[in-house]
């Protein structure tokens, strides 16, 4: 575990800023290695790291009995200057960088060592970052390094403390995915995200994603990366995100609690609290676990934002206070998926609010325009259930854009002739539509527009906007779950892209005021 190795008070110098200590030796800034700095002269503060161009900044050097030491030496005026009206400076030396902050004295004066919690109350004149992982920080990449506030305080209790550290640093697109399925909404992030970039444009890159299922996992990483974990999110170390510089979390999370038993009008029963919604409480807590996250995108069941006269929806934002929520329902039609799905969507931002995308004025995909082109050569063309004799014939006495209720008496079962089967049990597309809701066509017994069978793994891959190129692994029946669990790619685009713009502006904002001093 990486910890904080020295924090102290130190006196302004007239000949700058001159750090010695001994405990240098524990960090990564070794003798000889080259750095350079940023000035940021809106907000009166320097940010130093190494880098492996060859700069007139190196690490020097002292020599001790027991050998040597790191040395870091700024004496540049102009970057001094971000000192001026500081009474002391509060020296933080981490694993991965040195923080040196002006600060005013206020209680803290007779203090060796200036606490956290007395720093956020004086009044900020400059921060010097020395941050071994902002090697591109001109261009406005970075990665928080990871370290402990204390030996016995927790990397999300420092950062929950003391964020105003990090208010100011460009946000890198690097993301995190939990119950990631088979990757349907990783790959339409990272589409939405990476579509017309130019090159040497940051892409969005998924450093580290989750996935219970092996089968999902499979798919997964033959389509996305070797990055995911198969394993139980409660298992899984909840700083991984965090280290490997995740800034964006997404997620679909299962949610079944949406009972009403779990809340009565007159006892207001927590649905966090119902065993039913843990992965709820698990997505939550990793979100809260990561210091990193400025932006997270979740989605879900409608149900997710009404439940509980918006109960449910409460208890989450007052879970996620540091966040601005922006939820509403999207159909995944109104943005060229050939499906009528309706999925409620958070996203949660520290950098502003972030709007939903609006309804593209396009004409609806047809389940026809989908399926063009489809052959039995196509990768999972040939994965369906094969049908019994008498469930065929059922299929035969169905038009297309009906459903059972069109079966004659005589080819109902018991559950047709009460009247309680669902509506989507024998449906058969209409091509001149879009799909009714996908769900697994084995269990629902969904049909294509004019073949007595049942849909295979590719056309409900299509109906989910995926290309031909994504392959389902595992048996059938996994196959069949993976598409109908996952989130139709076109709609995740057009919410990537409001988050990449929102990210983008804002680093923008960070770069319009930064001078490179080399």
């Amino acid at each position: 575990m990486i910890k904080l190795i020295k924090k102290r008070i130190a006196k302004l110098s007239e000949r700058g800023l001159y750090l010695q200590d001994k405990e240098l030796r524990q960090t990564n800034f070794k003798v000889g290695q080259h750095f350079k700095y940023v000035v940021d002269l809106n907000k009166k503060q320097i940010r130093i790291v190494p880098s492996d161009e060859q700069t007139k900044n190196i690490v020097s050097k002292r020599l001790l009995s027991d050998g040597v030491k790191p040395v870091i030496d700024i004496r540049d005026k102009n970057a001094l200057q971000v000192f001026e009206g500081a009474e002391q400076l509060e020296v933080i030396i981490l694993e991965n960088e040195v923080l040196v902050r002006g600060v005013i004295k206020q209680d803290v004066l007779n203090s060796e060592l200036l606490q956290f919690a007395d720093y956020a109350k004086a009044e900020r004149k400059a921060t010097v970052a020395v941050n071994k992982a902002e090697l591109a920080s001109v261009a406005g990449s970075f990665n928080f390094s990871t370290f402990m506030a204390s030996e016995a305080e927790s990397d999300k209790d420092f950062f929950s403390k003391n964020q105003q550290f990090f208010c100011d640093i460009p946000i890198a697109l690097k993301a995190a995915s939990f119950f990631s399925g088979a990757g349907l909404m990783d790959f339409g992030m990272l589409a939405g995200m990476n579509e017309g970039t130019s090159a040497g444009e940051e892409q969005l890159e998924v450093v580290y994603a989750v996935e219970k299922n092996e089968y999902a996992a499979k798919t997964y990483r033959h389509n996305i990366g070797d990055h995911i974990q198969c394993d139980d999110i409660r298992n899984i170390d909840e700083s991984l995100p965090y280290q490997l510089g995740a800034t964006i979390h997404f997620s679909g999370t299962p949610c079944q609690g949406f009972s009403n038993v779990n809340r009565r009008s007159d006892k207001k029963v927590s649905y966090l609290e119902n065993p039913n919604n843990l992965l709820v409480r698990q997505y939550i807590a990793k979100i809260k676990a990561n210091p990193n996250c400025a932006v997270f995108v979740w989605e879900n069941v409608p149900q997710l934002l009404t439940k509980g006269s918006a109960f449910f929806l409460q208890e989450i934002k007052d879970e996620l206070v540091d966040f601005e929520i922006t939820t509403g329902v999207l159909n995944a039609k109104d943005f060229g998926d050939a499906q009528d799905r309706e999925r409620a969507f958070l996203i949660g931002s520290k950098i502003g609010r972030i709007e939903l995308p609006k309804r593209e004025k396009r004409p609806v995909k047809t389940v026809s325009e989908a399926f063009y082109g489809l052959n039995d050569s196509i990768p999972n063309q040939l994965d369906y259930t094969k049908s019994r004799n008498d469930t065929i014939e059922r299929m035969k006495a169905i038009p297309p854009g009906s459903n059972w209720e069109s079966l004659p008496l005589h080819l109902r079962n018991k559950g047709m002739k009460k009247g309680v089967t669902q509506s989507n049990i024998y449906k058969r597309l209409d091509p001149d539509k879009p799909a009714c809701t996908i769900v697994n066509p084995r269990k629902c017994l969904l049909m294509p527009p004019h073949a007595n069978r049942i849909l295979t793994v590719r056309e409900c891959a299509r109906l989910f906007s995926l290309p031909d190129t994504f392959k389902f692994k595992g048996p059938l029946d996994a196959m069949q779950q993976q598409v109908a669990n996952g989130t139709c790619v076109n709609v995740i685009k057009a919410i990537a892209k409001q988050v990449k713009n929102k990210i983008c502006s804002y680093n923008a904002l960070l770069k319009r005021s930064l001078l490179a001093l080399v």
